[in-house]
């Protein structure tokens, strides 16, 4: 049995991709969350200065999404073949942007320009929302890669329940959308997951 320690703010962010696979996947690892009050204190020993980190038997990876497609290939969620993963890796990538697009408002220390960046953003998602319903109707509207699901259905689950911050129901008027991150977040260990993670 793989030893696996990923560290991560004591938060969703960056780092709940890889918690949301580990947890589909039923894996024991350990959760280090790390506090704002450490913050300052651990950044430096990071590699990149960066959180989340993920160490594997020993090896440490950084950068959240070469983690969290790491343990999609160690858990069978990449995709069954190169296409199938790079169709998955490509709405990660489309859902990444949007979370950044998201991390823009959400971290704005201006307030006259809340309500602007707000504006940008649901704009931003529209369009983005958009494409995504699009590309899993194209794809069979079940899953959008291979016809079964893997970390790129995670990462829309992940990332609706991110934005709902700012936009309360993001998935509303997208039914491919809203029906793929129901069914996800309707697997008993993506349930269970979500009712008993910390921070709450």
């Amino acid at each position: 049995m793989a030893e696996i320690k990923l560290t991560y703010f004591n938060a969703t962010g960056r780092g709940e991709i890889s918690r949301l696979i580990l947890a589909y996947a039923n894996a024991k690892y350990t959760d280090e969350r790390i506090e704002r009050s450490d913050w300052m204190t651990l950044k430096p020993t990071l590699t990149y200065g960066q959180m989340p980190v993920l160490s594997y038997n020993g090896v440490t990876l950084a950068q959240s999404i070469t983690i969290a497609r790491f343990l999609a290939n160690e858990f069978g969620l990449a995709g069954k073949n190169n296409i199938e993963k790079a169709e998955a890796d490509e709405v990660v990538d489309a859902l990444v942007d949007l979370q950044n697009a998201g991390y823009v408002v959400v971290f704005n220390k201006e307030p006259e320009k809340k309500d602007q960046l707000l504006e940008e953003f649901k704009a931003k998602a529209k369009t983005s929302l958009t494409h995504l319903e699009s590309r899993l109707k194209s794809r069979g509207g079940q899953y959008f890669a291979g016809n079964q699901l893997t970390w790129a259905d995670l990462q829309l689950f992940n990332i609706l329940e991110a934005i709902k911050v700012l936009l309360p129901a993001p998935a509303e008027d997208y039914p491919l959308l809203k029906d793929l991150s129901t069914r996800v977040g309707d697997l008993p260990n993506i349930k269970k997951w979500m009712e008993t993670r910390p921070g709450q």
